[in-house]
């Protein structure tokens, strides 16, 4: 038995359209920092005022704005803030890379923290491409059956012996 259509319908157009912005989202959030990550200034990140608040364990976490200053002393940055959250606020400067002299955020060198939104995106296009990929197949498909005049009287979703 072989099916006569993919299976893919118009309720479907729900999950397809949240799988693209969750794809897109996720991406939008990672592409920046990986380049940052990969073409950035490096130097040091300064704490300066960091808040507290509580993780999803209920454990304390830091989030700190502070001054960056390239390796090379060219440019320093006041009231930037970094990425990511400390356990206890930094004392000493944190290794971390910024877009250049105009930057408004930092990021720690962690090529991890980048990738993993970015797999996250592609599974989230994995749903959206495969049901617009079987759905353009079934649309030509049905095209070519009526170009070379042959009726499929199966009606939709249903399977037929071959």
């Amino acid at each position: 038995m072989t099916r006569t259509n993919s299976g893919v319908r118009w309720h479907h157009a729900i999950p397809i359209a949240v799988g693209l912005a969750f794809g897109i989202f996720a991406f939008a959030l990672s592409v920046p920092r990986l380049v940052t990550q990969l073409t950035g200034v490096e130097g040091g990140f300064r704490a300066e005022r960091c808040t507290w608040e509580e993780d999803s364990e209920g454990d304390p976490e830091a989030t700190c704005t502070g001054s960056f200053t390239a390796s090379d002393g060219s440019f320093t940055i006041r009231g930037i803030e970094i990425e990511g959250r400390f356990e206890t606020p930094p004392k000493a400067p944190v290794a971390s890379l910024v877009s250049g002299p105009s930057a408004d955020r930092a990021v720690r060198p962690d090529l991890l923290t980048s990738l993993a939104p970015m797999g996250l995106g592609l599974t989230g296009f994995a749903f959206p491409a495969w049901a617009l990929t079987s759905a353009t197949r079934d649309a030509l498909g049905r095209r070519r059956r009526r170009r070379d005049g042959i009726v499929d009287a199966t009606p939709a979703g249903i399977c037929r012996p071959s």
